[in-house]
């Protein structure tokens, strides 16, 4: 990763947990309950019961906690690359099968191969040649994995949603916007057999609704993986 661009993450989200404690807010969901579905919805990608998985740009590492509140024991490493996040989800999730580590990716690698590889939010803080900066943590992730790569990413704001240009004057250029479309070309340079989750088919949880914000995206290691969801 640029140095430009870690800077700017780092001090984007150590902000936020400064000012929030660790809590969503830390990690700009707007909260709990946008957070869960999303994780929800990631979590269809499974089944996870005795996996590997790598969570890049844990944040707090959350999205194990979702997992062991269901009853799925799995072996979980979150990546990210703010030291503070790191110590914060080592001080949240302190259980032996949950181990957290300060890691750029795309200058270390990952030490895997790893079953699943999940992104939540990861993708959301539009970057410098943010295309091919996705496009390359897409490969880098796809390469390590044994059954998929699930992450979501934001749709344009809908001029149809009521506070479209409070929240569009908020966002600006802060957040990554890309089409349907537009995500999947992407994500086919990198792997074949790719599966959007329409945002559309899920439930409104809070004022910006999932269901007129995101997406997700499962890329699969091969397609027999696909064909059973």
């Amino acid at each position: 990763m640029e140095p430009e661009a870690r800077r700017k993450l780092i001090e984007v989200y150590e902000s936020a947990l400064q000012r929030h404690g660790p809590t969503v807010r830390a990690v700009l969901w707007d909260g709990d309950a946008s957070q869960q579905t999303r994780f929800r919805v990631l979590s269809e990608v499974g089944p996870w019961e005795g996996a590997s998985v790598a969570d890049i740009g844990c944040g707090l590492g959350d999205f194990y906690g979702f997992l062991r509140d269901r009853g799925h024991r799995v072996a979980y490493t979150g990546y990210d690359i703010a030291p503070a996040m790191v110590e914060a989800a080592r001080l949240k999730y302190p259980e032996a099968l949950a181990r957290f580590e300060v890691r750029d990716i795309l200058e270390d690698g990952l030490p895997g191969p790893f079953d699943y590889l999940v992104a939540s939010g990861t993708f959301n803080i539009r970057l410098e040649n943010h295309e091919e900066f996705l496009r390359q943590m897409l490969s880098v992730m796809y390469s390590q994995c044994r059954r998929a790569v699930a992450f979501n990413a934001l749709h344009p704001m809908q001029n149809s949603h009521p506070r479209f240009a409070e929240l569009q004057a908020f966002c600006g250029d802060f957040y990554y916007e890309v089409g349907t479309e537009e995500l999947l070309a992407l994500c086919r340079t990198v792997c074949p057999h790719v599966e959007v989750r329409e945002s559309s088919l899920y439930e409104e949880t809070s004022e910006l609704s999932y269901k007129h914000r995101d997406c997700t995206v499962f890329m699969y290691k091969d397609e027999a993986d696909a064909a059973v969801r």
